[in-house]
């Protein structure tokens, strides 16, 4: 009985190591063995190129589902923008209770982000019910300050809205601001 475990055992890792090693070497040796004949160096050093690319597929970009978030990215509600004007960009981010304060009649500040994607909408409500939707990123930074609602409700512990927002100012990743941008779109956001 044990022997047949071991060979399972056995067959298995080397299924394993067969699968990542038929990988690897299918795709870095004939690299290596062109540009760099000393070895497999140049093909490890190349592999972080590779890994950049999720970074940018953690920005769930264009389009609404969950492409690229991580697993339970909206577990607490999420906000849907669309960016228009001299950039154009949407994005889906989830809320995070921890960085927001929903402060009823007071005022509320709510923010959202996913892990990894170095982007972040915050909603500020003030006490006049003045509303800010701001969307920062890599790229640029919106603030939308002259904001319309429709469906809005913040209450103790939750909210949820759509908007339309104007952004004056339009700042680029390159120092460059730029005018008439737009925010639009959708949130729903819950503490617990």
């Amino acid at each position: 009985m044990q022997s047949v475990r071991s060979i399972a055992a056995l067959a298995l890792v080397a299924a394993l190591l067969g699968a990542c090693g038929g990988n690897a070497g299918a795709t870095q040796q004939p690299g290596a063995a062109t540009t760099n004949p000393g070895g497999g160096g140049g093909g490890a050093t190349q592999q972080p190129a590779a890994t950049d690319e999720p970074a940018a597929t953690t920005d769930p970009g264009s389009g609404g589902g969950g492409g690229g978030n991580p697993a339970g990215w909206d577990r607490y509600g999420k906000v849907h923008v669309e960016m228009g004007g001299p950039v154009s960009k949407t994005v889906d981010l989830g809320f995070v209770p921890a960085g927001s304060l929903f402060g009823g009649a007071q005022g509320s500040s709510l923010s959202f982000t996913n892990e990894g994607s170095n982007q972040v909408v915050s909603i500020l409500v003030g006490p006049d019910n003045k509303i800010v939707i701001s969307y920062g990123g890599v790229e640029f930074s919106m603030p939308g300050t002259e904001c319309t609602t429709s469906n809005w409700n913040i209450g103790a512990t939750s909210g949820s809205g759509s908007f339309d927002c104007k952004a004056a100012l339009v700042i680029l990743a390159s120092g460059a601001s730029v005018t008439d941008g737009t925010l639009k779109g959708t949130f729903d956001a819950h503490a617990t």
